[in-house]
């Protein structure tokens, strides 16, 4: 969990074992504005690239949704671009 600024957005990790478009290893994401506007979804699966966020509370949850085992690092970053 982070405060964000406004302002756009990009996320990224060290390694995205499956690719970045997979739903069996990644990042979701949600932010709750501060001005109280409600919750949205923002980064996931097929939608990390750039996103324009209000100031508010972003939430990160790394996901694993495979039986198996993962042995890999990953390490999610979040850049501000603006």
């Amino acid at each position: 969990m982070v405060h964000v600024d406004a302002g756009t957005y990009t996320m990224d990790a060290t390694d995205w074992p499956l690719g970045s478009d997979s739903w069996l290893i990644g990042v979701q994401s949600r932010l709750i504005p501060d001005d109280g506007s409600g919750r949205t979804d923002e980064f996931g699966p097929r939608s990390y690239g750039p996103r324009t966020l209000k100031a508010g509370t972003l939430t990160l949850d790394i996901f694993i949704n495979t039986t198996g085992e993962v042995d890999t690092t990953f390490t999610p970053r979040l850049y501000k671009l603006d």
